[in-house]
């Protein structure tokens, strides 16, 4: 063969790879990259997915297995389950909900959420290296389940945060809920993401980001959620935008318009009461999840999100006929507290936020404590299994 020829044919080869490395990384880049989350001493968790892709097995979150004995003493100030003062229910169709009511712990230590936090231009959650700037006078709270909307793809923050005055560059652990988009979309700030105005809706959901930390279950669950609620709506629900966007799916008109219901019912019902530190919900007669909050104030401020993430959910849950009865307030007391003496437990600690987890063969629970306040739980978490 000739030199010429052989040199030809090695370029060309080297063509070749170029293309393939060119487009295996493409396809990586339009994945979801949720990723590598810092957690204290620079540990880095990898979701499932992306440790297959790498070929290796995922690494386990930097969570430390804890007797329930060790729950207890590294629990804060927290109102005592038993204590709780439980009303309701109150339903609308489908969706039951119950009020918990309790005092108030935070005692004039504020937080901010980070609805309000990116709405005032205090924060800002960062495209890429997944990160947040806190420049809010008090710490910002990020609730797990949150979407954050914009960046190259809408994303949902598996794990509460509680987000440190002065935080530069804080690692966040962020999935994908916009499967295939990895570009800028409309006119949308492509290195940030602008607004968190959406919750999770569901318990499927949030099991498969909080619980088993799958994007291929959260991916799967948006898709079965878009078909759901287009057959409740009488119509499509995704976005021209894209399709995929369960961020645009809520916003959709059909969907707003079809729970209008559930929010003259049952969003006015905390309004005026100051001691309403939290809420348990049923849908189709069936416990679902609890929120419950150090202050009155905290669940006020969230409550607009809970209150449409759990009218979707329902809306997508409707079934023909008659709605199933709602459970009683002493189905919902026993939700609570079976939930506490869960005893499969694990500590998990990092970004000033040390989050408690207790789980039983029916529910699990978290705990998240604010270390500057003696391990105060700033929120409890339950979700039926």
């Amino acid at each position: 063969m000739k030199p010429r020829t052989m040199v030809l044919l090695v370029l060309a080869a080297v063509a070749v790879l170029g293309l393939h490395a060119f487009f295996a990384l493409y396809t990586m880049d339009a994945l979801p990259q949720p990723p590598v989350a810092v957690r204290g001493g620079g540990g880095a968790v990898f979701n499932a997915p992306m440790a297959e892709i790498f070929g290796v097995p995922p690494e386990v979150a930097r969570a430390q297995p804890a007797t329930p004995e060790e729950i207890r003493e590294l629990r804060g100030p927290a109102v005592p389950v038993k204590k709780y003062a439980v009303t309701g229910p109150f339903t609308h169709a489908n969706l039951s909900v119950f009020l918990i009511h309790g005092p108030d712990k935070i005692q004039g230590q504020p937080v901010m959420t980070l609805q309000a936090a990116l709405e005032q231009k205090r924060a800002v959650v960062h495209e890429g290296a997944t990160a947040i700037d806190n420049f809010a006078g008090v710490p910002v709270f990020i609730q797990a389940g949150d979407i954050v909307k914009g960046g190259n793809q809408d994303r949902v923050l598996p794990y509460d945060y509680l987000v440190p005055i002065g935080s530069n560059r804080l690692p966040l652990t962020l999935y994908c809920v916009e499967q295939g988009r990895s570009f800028p979309r409309g006119e949308e700030l492509s290195t940030a993401f602008h607004s968190a105005t959406e919750q999770l809706p569901g318990k499927r959901l949030h099991l498969a980001a909080r619980y088993r930390q799958s994007q291929n279950d959260v991916w799967a669950g948006v898709r079965d959620l878009q078909a759901a609620l287009a057959r409740h709506v009488g119509g499509p629900v995704q976005s021209p935008l894209s399709q995929t966007s369960l961020q645009l799916t809520l916003e959709n008109e059909r969907v707003r318009t079809a729970l209008q219901n559930y929010f003259e019912t049952l969003a006015p019902l905390p309004a005026g009461k100051d001691d309403v530190i939290g809420v348990a919900v049923a849908v189709n007669g069936q416990l679902q999840s609890a929120e419950v909050y150090g202050s009155s104030s905290l669940f006020m401020d969230l409550w607009p999100k809970l209150m449409k993430a759990n009218a979707v959910a329902a809306l997508a849950e409707q079934q023909p006929g008659a709605a199933a009865p709602a459970p009683t307030v002493e189905a919902a007391r026993k939700f609570l507290a079976d939930a506490t003496a869960g005893t499969q437990c694990t500590r998990t600690e990092g970004n000033g936020t040390l989050i408690l987890r207790q789980e039983s063969d029916g529910t699990v629970l978290f705990d998240t404590c604010d270390p500057a306040r003696q391990n105060l739980v700033l929120h409890r978490s339950v979700l039926a299994k």
